[in-house]
């Protein structure tokens, strides 16, 4: 049975579909993962630079478009990763009956990228990555 991992961020457009991303190039065929933000609209693009820092990775995100988090996601989800403590406290006092289900990425939360510099979003996206790692290695 595949595993649904949703990342959450603020946005959608920086860290979380950067996981995203990152998570299904890692991961096996056990696994599949989506993103959403917690505080974003509907059909947004990732930001240019969050797509051009994926191509250094391999891959295109081009066609990304955020979404709004909603409970039927955290339904559907076997694990919810935040970016942050500040998306899991958000979480947790509006979603308490998927606690069982939310993580952190890192015990430090992964910085907003949003209106950095281009190296901060590789940073952001070499922390990521760092995270999904480990997070594979516990749960595999």
């Amino acid at each position: 049975m595949i595993k649904k991992v949703l990342f959450i961020c603020t946005g959608n457009m920086g860290r979380s579909p950067m996981a995203e991303a990152l998570f299904n190039k890692i991961a096996n065929d056990d696994f599949i993962a989506s993103s959403a933000g917690t505080k974003t609209t509907n059909g947004r693009p990732a930001g240019p630079d969050t797509i051009q820092i994926m191509k250094e990775f391999g891959i295109d995100i081009s066609d990304h478009k955020t979404r709004k988090l909603d409970e039927n996601m955290l339904e559907e989800s076997d694990y919810v990763i935040c970016m942050g403590k500040d998306h899991l406290n958000f979480l947790l006092n509006h979603f308490p009956k998927y606690k069982d289900k939310y993580l952190t990425l890192r015990e430090k939360d992964i910085t907003d990228p949003y209106k950095g510099s281009y190296e901060l979003y590789r940073t952001v996206a070499n922390d990521i990555e760092k995270g999904i790692q480990k997070f594979l290695e516990k749960t595999i």
